[in-house]
């Protein structure tokens, strides 16, 4: 796997800054935070047909953690019958651990509550930051890690995939706040967070030359 580029380290130190910047502003209560929140939801909590609304319901539910850990078994099994076996640990890291165990932490340490909204689904735990959005971002975000490397002789199957990955990372963030259960600030930082990680375990995992 190449060295992480410095464009890439750039776009990652920025997405951290503005996570600590996110989350300075949220604990101390900053009037931007509650401004871009407002804005943002009433962008995006519109009424729409309901065929719209039943796929954002569909689509933050395929972002569930039960759905989300049986698909990442799933990869990490086939990930280690391909004999791929730092990839498989690339994903159980990121999945598993960044975004299960230091998501509940956060949470847990912020005590964000949600939105007091008509929610479309039920959601339990604290708000801050988005758990299916930072999940969405450190699962796909592997996958297209993944598909920079061993499809990197298909750039067609290699930019198809990586676009649509990119995409239901935006479209998971969005349904969290159409649905009423996080802020459009608890869903930037999910994003932000996850991609800061996300390159972090990269280059942990090839910093001395090891390959996927």
């Amino acid at each position: 796997m190449p060295k992480i580029s410095r464009w890439r380290w750039g776009l990652a130190w920025t997405a951290g800054v503005l996570f600590l910047i996110d989350l300075w502003g949220v604990t101390t209560h900053q009037s931007w935070v509650n401004g871009l929140d407002q804005a943002v939801i009433h962008l995006i909590r519109r009424p729409v047909p309901s065929g719209l609304r039943d796929t954002l319901i569909a689509i933050t539910t395929a972002g569930n953690p039960r759905p989300v850990t049986w698909l990442t078994i799933l990869l990490v099994v086939a990930l280690m019958i391909a004999r791929r076996y730092r990839a498989s640990f690339f994903m159980v890291i990121n999945v598993l651990g960044w975004a299960g165990l230091g998501n509940y932490l956060i949470k847990n340490l912020v005590q964000r509550p949600r939105p007091a909204v008509d929610r479309l689904v039920s959601a339990s735990s604290y708000s801050f930051p988005s758990g299916h959005s930072i999940t969405a971002m450190l699962l796909w975000g592997t996958v297209i890690v993944l598909a920079g490397r061993y499809l990197r002789h298909q750039p067609g199957w290699r930019w198809l995939l990586s676009g649509l990955a990119s995409l239901w990372i935006v479209a998971i963030g969005v349904s969290r706040v159409f649905v009423g259960v996080h802020y459009p600030t608890d869903v930037l930082a999910g994003w932000l967070l996850g991609f800061f990680l996300l390159t972090l375990t990269q280059w942990w995992l090839t910093r001395h030359g090891g390959d996927f």
